[in-house]
């Protein structure tokens, strides 16, 4: 009987939460961090670099030596095909030889073209080499992070490429580290064109390994393989960076990306500056130009008030004696 009082006594949800402080405890975190990752507040992005920075520094000890065992791996797993590898190289090499010569006779004949018209020249893209220390992708956020940030100079919506394409966009930056936003995440937009077919679009992401074009002009063509370039509408991200091919049989257009998390290992951010000067202060007069006076505004006068009219002198005339009978 005495057994059964004590356990009456203790039923209920504060006796719960008194005999499980831990638990508790770990609840009460986990509904704090749900309603600071709903902000996109100062105070959240910082606590998300200070988050993102103390996971990188854990997973670097991991990535080191996982990555090492895995070239380890994969050499062992290629040194039986090594013979067929090296004819396959050869092959290559020759058909690289010839386009190289191709290559350098169009790149001499666009240069002479570009001299002749006159048309300014682009500034190369300057960038930070990095390393992908840990794949954060979850059902539903599929991002990656990055061992470089705010002390390199990276900053929010800079490329993020390898050496087949593009990644993703930088959306959260650390001191030493910064969060990647992935093509394939169902929030990644970005703007895109068909080479051959100089069209358009928006690759949109779907969570799926394959990301949809959008906003096509109606009745494109897209052709199977064709490569599909970043632009520079938006000021965002350098044109010409390849993202994928087209790929065919689909009920909506989608494209079959160079890159991924999973074949992505060194990477390099892009600290890409739009050349847009429309902001800029017009150019002073040249030395010697004629200073025009400018047409007075009525806007200069304030609201509610006209412009000074310049008075007009009445002009009298002389009638001769005996005109007028």
């Amino acid at each position: 009987m005495a057994w059964n009082s004590r356990r009456k006594r203790s039923s209920g949800l504060w006796a719960f939460v008194v005999e499980n402080r831990l638990l508790a405890l770990l609840c009460l975190a986990a509904i704090i961090l749900l309603f600071l990752s709903r902000g996109q507040g100062e105070l959240t992005q910082l606590v998300r670099g200070v988050g993102d920075d103390l996971a990188a520094s854990a997973m670097e000890l991991v990535a080191g030596p996982a990555a090492e065992a895995n070239r380890w791996i994969e050499g062992a797993g290629t040194f039986l095909s090594v013979y067929e590898e090296n004819q396959r190289l050869r092959d290559e090499n020759a058909r690289l030889r010839m386009a190289q010569g191709e290559l350098g006779e169009l790149q001499r004949k666009v240069r002479r073209y570009e001299e002749l018209l006159k048309v300014p020249m682009e500034a190369p893209v300057a960038g930070v080499a990095g390393r992908v220390i840990a794949d954060m992708s979850g059902p539903f956020v599929r991002s990656v992070l990055v061992s470089v940030g705010r002390d390199q100079g990276v900053a929010h919506g800079q490329a993020v490429v390898d050496d087949r394409g593009m990644l993703g966009r930088i959306i959260g930056t650390g001191r030493r580290s910064s969060r990647a936003l992935l093509l394939t995440d169902l929030s990644s937009r970005i703007p895109v064109i068909i080479e051959g077919a100089n069209l358009k679009a928006i690759l949109a992401g779907d969570n799926s390994d394959q990301p949809t074009l959008e906003y096509l002009p109606p009745g494109s063509r897209l052709t199977a393989g064709a490569r599909v370039l970043t632009t520079a509408d938006g000021g965002v991200l350098p044109p010409g960076i390849v993202v994928g091919t087209v790929v065919r049989g689909t009920s909506s257009p989608r494209v079959s990306l160079y890159t991924s998390e999973r074949r992505a290992d060194f990477v390099r951010v892009l600290k890409y500056v739009a050349p847009v000067d429309v902001d800029a202060d017009p150019a002073p007069p040249a030395a010697g130009a004629p200073d025009t006076p400018a047409a007075p505004s009525p806007a200069s006068n304030g609201p509610g008030t006209v412009a000074p009219v310049t008075p007009v002198m009445p002009v009298v005339m002389q009638i001769p004696e005996g005109a007028v009978r």
